[in-house]
Order: C-alpha cells, then structure tokens, then sequence
C-alpha cells in the first residue's frame, strides 16, 4: 500500500464522513469512528442524546460501505474505517468490507466515551489485550488491520505493540498524550522501533508533525486542527519530508 504523503486525517465520530474526508490533500484519510453492530450502536445513540456526535445507521454495516463507496469516488487517498463493536462478528464484517475496497480496518482502542467503555469497546480493548489480539488476529486475515491506541495509561506499550505485530497486526496509530503536556515523542520514538506507526496528539503545527516523523512515526496525523483551519493539511504539505510518499509493506 503506497500513502502518497506522510498526512493522515484522524477519525472523529459523527464528522468524518466521505465528503468531509475528501476535502483534505492527505495520504491516508481514516473514516469515522463507526459502531458496527447493534449493542454499539446503541451505546452511539446514548451518547447523541446526551449531545455529542456519532454516526447513527439503522444497518452499520451497509451504512459503513456506503462512505466507503463514497469515498472512492471522492478521493484517491488511501483510507481507513475506524471501527468499534461489542461483538467480534461486527470487526469481522466490516473487515470483509474494507477488503473490498482494498482499504484498512482500524480497530478503535481509543474512545474513552462510558457508553462504549461499559461495553468492552474502545479504550477498555487496552485492558483486555487478549481480546483485542483475538480481534486483531481475525480481521488481519481478510484486510490490512491498524490499531488506534491511546497514550498516557498505565500499560506496558511496547509489550502491547509487540504483541499486536505478533497477531497480524500492520500499524499502530497512537495518541501520544501525556497528561498535563504535548505529545509523549518518547512513546512514538519507542513503538516506532516495533511496528508502522502514525503519530498524533497535538499537532498543530509544521514543526510539530516533522517531530513526530523525526522520532520515527511513518506518517502523522490530526483532527481537530482542520476544523480550525481547512487549509491546515495543505500548508503542511509544503514542508518536504511531510510531503514525502511512504510505502506500507
């Protein structure tokens, strides 16, 4: 898989959809985060209710392959689907989905919103990594799988990635928080050395996506930052290395 730049548009529920994604001149633009079957999807309508954003499809998984279908005709970026599910048969079917369209599964080890926690999604895959290995291990046989995994806890991250690599895992995108500062460099100098990785977390500038390659990310990624400014990825595009195109072997 070939990512024509170094910039990944990271998912954010109930925004990244096809057309938002396609507006960015990015090499890799991550869909979502989408709930794949009925027990998260309802944990999603719990969280609009209660004001924030969310996907919402009567059938996630036709729902899922209709942005998908979108996208293609939108963009020639790479993309990713960013995917959280109570069941394991929800990231197999959206995996079968993604390999259609010769696209990547990011398994969402990320949101830390209760609704999604209570249900052993998200965040909660990261303190249950057998789990998310068997998950892992399942979707890495039918598509390109990536990890979305969140900084700062108290895990033994390299243990994590290694193990995650050993199952079939291709990537490890990380939100490299640390409490009270900027992104944790260490921790993405440290996993970089292990698998693929996209770094993220306070990126809000040039100078702060060249240190997350610097250190050893393949490519980095942000979010928020484009709904301050829609033209943040192409300003960053002018930096040289971050315009550089990257191989996913």
């Amino acid at each position: 898989m070939i990512f024509k730049n170094r910039l990944c548009l990271s998912a954010m529920a109930g925004i990244n959809n096809a057309e938002f994604c396609s507006k960015f001149p990015v090499g890799l633009a991550v869909l979502g985060g989408f709930s794949a079957d009925k027990r998260s999807m309802l944990a999603s309508k719990k969280i609009v209710w209660r004001g924030r954003r969310e996907f919402l499809f009567e059938d996630p998984v036709n729902g899922i392959k209709e942005e998908i279908e979108r996208f293609i005709e939108l963009s020639d970026a790479e993309f990713a689907v960013n995917v959280r599910s109570y069941t394991d048969r929800g990231y197999i079917d959206v995996a079968e989905a993604v390999a259609d369209y010769n696209g990547i599964i990011e398994i969402n080890a990320h949101c830390r919103q209760p609704e999604m926690m209570e249900l052993g999604c998200g965040q909660a895959l990261l303190f249950d990594i057998e789990r998310l290995c068997a998950i892992v291990e399942k979707t890495s046989e039918i598509c390109t799988t990536s990890v979305k995994i969140r900084g700062g806890l108290d895990i033994d991250y390299a243990a994590l990635a290694e193990k995650l690599k050993e199952h079939g895992c291709d990537m490890l995108h990380v939100d490299a928080m640390i409490v009270g500062g900027k992104a944790d460099l260490d921790l993405i100098r440290e996993l970089s050395g292990i698998i693929f990785t996209i770094g993220n977390n306070s990126v809000t500038s040039v100078d702060d996506a060249r240190k997350m390659i610097e250190c050893g990310a393949e490519l980095v990624s942000c979010a928020r930052a484009v709904l301050r400014d829609e033209n943040f990825f192409t300003k960053l595009l002018e930096d040289e290395l971050l315009s550089q195109m990257v191989v996913l072997h």
